[in-house]
Formats: structure tokens, C-alpha cells, sequence
């Protein structure tokens, strides 16, 4: 339940980012695509990687209790 949680926070967020055009870079605060485009596109990738295999993984192995 809470991965189902997590996954729809995380896509959330990376849709924020997408539409903002910017990405939070940890020591260094906002930063735009322009700034940063590696760090922008590959943290979005991992976002997007990460709250589907969250969603996908609540749906194919719900828990037991």
C-alpha cells in the first residue's frame, strides 16, 4: 500500500518538474533545465522508473495482511 502511495507522490512530482521545467539538485537548491539538463533528465528518468515499478509492484504483489 504504501509503495501505491509513494509511486503516485513520485509521478506527481516528476510531472511538476516536467511542467516547471526544473529539478531539485540537493546542496545547490532549484535548478532549471538549463542549468542542469543532465541532472534534469536523468533524475526524471529515475522518478518515472521509480513510481512505476512502485505502482506496478503494489498491483502485481499486493500484501499478504
Amino acid at each position: 500500500m504504501y509503495g501505491l502511495v509513494i509511486g503516485v507522490f513520485l509521478l506527481g512530482y516528476s510531472g511538476y518538474c516536467w511542467r516547471e521545467q526544473g529539478i531539485h539538485s540537493r546542496y545547490e537548491g532549484w535548478k532549471t533545465r538549463e542549468e542542469a539538463p543532465r541532472t534534469f533528465k536523468w533524475m526524471l528518468i529515475l522518478y518515472v522508473f521509480l513510481a512505476f515499478s512502485m505502482i506496478l509492484s503494489t498491483a502485481f504483489f499486493p500484501s499478504k495482511r
